[in-house]
């Protein structure tokens, strides 16, 4: 009897510990990123009353008869399962979609997480906002390149508050040519035609323009005016168009102009002519084929430099790529689909991607790579040393950290402006609360019957 009494002590003592861990888990069903734990019960040591014998000729063996004393816990569980992400709008929090967890530095010491309400503070570093602790990653280049090569490291933007203006150097165009422009008269020209040169009427072009940016970050305008010069009847036909540029949106007092079949290195000065006008360049030669696709697209392109010693600024040297243009029966709407200059900008605004790239959107317009968020994966997560506050750290049983970027090297992606929720579900939960009461029920009856007994056995002495 005081062995029963015994064994129904330990399992009110072990069922109110699973009490606690279900209360705890409840307690935690809002918690970000909360991984619930759970309790599982074993045996407890057994008294042998007899041994087992072994069989012979005369007779049968025997088995061995215990009595047990009870029960323990066997183990107190981390349940590290994905849970379903809520969408905040905030765009610095970050919930994994898969495996990992963030690396976060408190004074050299890593710890490891699931959640990610993250913000940067005043100096640029981006933080857990439940502890100040930094957010492990790395940081981009002055041109805004990664390498996930290096040691992760804290993540740390005031470096890209501002940025230092970009010169362009390549413009692509793209967009379409009218195929039933005429090819134009000589409207009157105020250069010698001598040298080349048509002025072609304005209903016979196709003008555009585009603001490109020097080294200094100062917007220079470039004004592309297209026209057909000459239709080869081949076999095959081809269409042959030029195209006059421009710092003059007028196309007016233009000398110098070179009219070279080829593409190549060609100037045009930004500062006054001996004539009073603005240099500009003729290239012919963009040709297209009986389809309408440009022939040679790979050629038709041009290096152009702009003179801008006159402000202080290096020479403009751009790549114009004219490969993208078409030739169809439809209005024409060539443009400058892409040029990759910008003037000095002041980071307004960020974004983070799916594979934890965080962006800056500058005010000029531009934008550039900051950072990526590093994460960390465990063979064994379960062994993860739990330290409150939703850390975790290394331990002897849970493996050294994989260390990668979201998205690869088996690590989940990152959804942006979104929060992990906590893996408690409160039907299981509710479920094992009403189990773990009546096992507790059953013990406390097991010792009222055990005192019971007891009571009877000291009533004989009546």
């Amino acid at each position: 009897m005081m062995r029963s009494m015994y064994s129904g002590v330990s399992g009110l003592k072990n069922h109110q510990t699973r009490m606690d861990i279900i209360g705890n888990n409840i307690a935690n069903v809002n918690t970000v990123g909360y991984k619930k734990s759970r309790v599982v019960f074993k045996e407890a040591l057994y008294q042998t009353m007899r041994g087992a014998s072994l069989a012979t000729d005369a007779r049968g063996g025997t088995n061995p008869m215990s009595i047990g004393l009870g029960m323990t816990i066997s183990s107190i569980d981390q349940i590290h399962t994905p849970a379903p992400a809520t969408v905040t709008n905030k765009s610095t929090d970050m919930a994994i979609d898969g495996s990992g967890y963030f690396m976060l530095s408190n004074g050299g010491q890593i710890y490891y997480s699931r959640a990610g309400n993250f913000d940067f503070d005043t100096m640029g570093y981006l933080v857990s906002t439940s502890n100040g602790y930094r957010v492990q990653g790395w940081v981009a280049d002055a041109n805004g390149i990664i390498d996930t090569v290096q040691a992760a490291r804290n993540i740390d933007i005031s470096a890209f508050r501002t940025i230092a203006p970009k010169a362009t150097e390549n413009v692509v165009f793209s967009g379409n040519l009218n195929s039933t422009l005429t090819i134009p008269q000589i409207a009157g020209s105020d250069i010698d035609p001598a040298d080349g040169g048509q002025h072609p009427a304005a209903d016979n072009a196709v003008i555009t323009s585009k603001t490109v940016y020097d080294s200094l970050g100062n917007e220079v305008t470039l004004y592309f005016r297209f026209f057909k010069h000459e239709v080869e009847s081949g076999p095959p036909p081809v269409s042959d168009w030029a195209c006059d540029i421009s710092l003059d949106p007028e196309f007016e007092n233009m000398e110098a102009y070179d009219d070279a079949a080829d593409f190549e290195a060609l100037d045009i000065a930004a500062g006054e002519s001996p004539a009073g006008g603005t240099r500009m360049l003729r290239v012919y030669n963009l040709q297209f084929d009986e389809g309408g696709a440009i022939i040679l697209p790979e050629a038709a392109q041009l290096q152009l430099t702009v003179d801008r010693s006159q402000e202080g600024a290096n020479d403009l040297v751009l790549d114009i790529d004219f490969g993208g243009l078409t030739q169809f029966n439809t209005k024409s709407s060539a443009w400058v689909e892409h040029q990759d200059g910008y003037s000095m900008g002041s980071l307004s605004s960020y974004s983070v991607g799916i594979d934890g790239t965080i962006q800056g959107v500058y005010d000029n317009g531009a934008i550039m790579n900051l950072a990526r968020v590093a994460l960390a994966n465990f063979q064994n997560p379960s062994g993860l040393l739990q330290m409150g506050s939703n850390l975790y750290q290394q331990s002897s049983n849970s493996g050294d950290p994989s260390i990668g970027g979201p998205g690869s090297q088996g690590m989940g992606a990152i959804l942006p402006s979104s929060l992990e929720m906590s893996n408690v579900d409160l039907s299981e939960e509710f479920t094992d609360m009403i189990i773990t009461q009546r096992g507790f029920q059953a013990n406390s009856r097991v010792i009222t019957t055990s005192d019971e007994m007891l009571q009877e056995l000291v009533n004989l002495k009546r």
